[in-house]
């Protein structure tokens, strides 16, 4: 998945790069402020940013799609590290809050499955959420399975279990989650993960949990860039699934698909991340789209999680790239923390993670 990624990336940036308006620290383009059917986080950037930059052995190559986690006083940031080796492995960092420049790391926390297991090559996008008294990270596996799918071999997420955040298990070398049982896509097995996890109380005192996650139904081209065909084989949709144990899933629904009509998300959307507010839900999604040949972070509100008002064209982006900054070739995988009246998010810039991990924070939108 990062290859394609950096290809088309790098083969667009140019352009990217000449069509935005570049506007502080804050929105770039104007559209933003257009045909808005709900009001936009104004995300104010660190001036630290990157607050997180990958310098050791196993996350030289980047630091992708961070989950950070407050427990006890601290930042817990799971992250996918590229090591000098290209593969990726989770790893993991802590930091004082008071202190969002220095990170403690501490390395890769679980080993990559025996050869013909779903993360034999690499995993990654980390999302930890807590399950039953028992802290829960799921991670997505890249295999070396090949088949009509352009990220064919990212068909699994696996699950890994933990009482301290520090020392983890795997349940299974088999995954808990794959593409299928989404009626729309009946033959797509390759998935992500990329989003996050919610708490639905229900009545009988149980609690039933939402997983937001990408399926990957893009199809082979090899070649999509002379035929300009991304929007064929970056094809991606987010997804939600259901269960009480956070083992066993199901109830898969296409919750957020892209729209082929609206340029910033016209090839695909990715990475729902969702939270709870007075009114019902707000979400923060990665869209991939022609205008900005790139990854921007977009906005959704919803009445119940599963149906999504995103407005009725480009203006739901709130967060664009930056010139000559850090992020200047795409934003994307969001992670979002609620801390009381202020919404904090953690997010990639260029190169998927290449450049490291940077911060804004906003006041909460309901």
């Amino acid at each position: 998945m990062p290859s394609s990624r950096r290809t088309f990336l790098t083969a667009t940036a140019a352009v990217a790069s000449s069509t935005l308006l570049w506007s502080g620290n804050c929105v770039a383009d104007l559209a933003a402020n257009e045909n808005r059917k709900f009001a936009l986080h104004a995300w104010k950037r660190d001036p630290s940013n990157p607050i997180f930059v990958p310098r050791s052995e196993f996350d030289a190559s980047g630091a992708q799609g961070p989950c950070v986690v407050l427990h006890d006083g601290q930042w817990w940031m799971f992250y996918a590290g590229i090591g000098k080796d290209g593969v990726q492995r989770i790893c993991l960092a802590t930091a004082n809050p008071d202190k969002p420049t220095e990170w403690e790391p501490h390395g890769p926390i679980l080993d990559l499955g025996p050869k013909q297991a779903f993360d034999e090559q690499g995993a990654t996008y980390p999302c930890v959420h807590r399950i039953g008294g028992k802290w829960h990270l799921y991670y997505s596996g890249r295999s070396s399975r090949e088949g009509k799918h352009h990220f064919s071999n990212y068909w699994g997420i696996g699950l890994a279990q933990s009482d301290d955040l520090r020392h983890w298990k795997k349940h299974s070398p088999e995954p808990v989650l794959q593409g299928d049982g989404v009626k729309e896509y009946p033959d797509c097995l390759a998935l992500v993960g990329l989003g996050n996890i919610i708490d639905l109380p229900q009545s009988d005192g149980r609690t039933l949990h939402r997983v937001y996650y990408t399926l990957l139904p893009g199809l082979k081209d090899p070649n999509y860039l002379a035929n300009g065909t991304w929007h064929v084989i970056e094809h991606k949709i987010c997804v939600a699934a259901h269960s009480y144990e956070g083992i066993e899933w199901s109830d898969r629904r296409i919750v957020l698909d892209r729209r082929r009509d609206v340029t910033t998300e016209d090839i695909g959307v990715v990475g729902l991340n969702v939270w709870k507010t007075k009114k019902g839900y707000r979400g923060i999604y990665t869209g991939l789209g022609t205008k900005f040949k790139t990854y921007a972070l977009a906005e959704a509100a919803s009445h119940d999680g599963l149906t999504w008002d995103r407005g009725t064209d480009s203006g739901n982006v709130s967060l664009t790239l930056q010139s000559g900054s850090w992020d200047r070739g795409m934003i994307g995988y969001p992670c979002v923390l609620r801390e009381q009246d202020q919404m904090r998010l953690f997010y990639n810039g260029s190169g998927g993670g290449a450049t490291g991990i940077g911060m804004a924070i906003a006041n909460l939108v309901e």
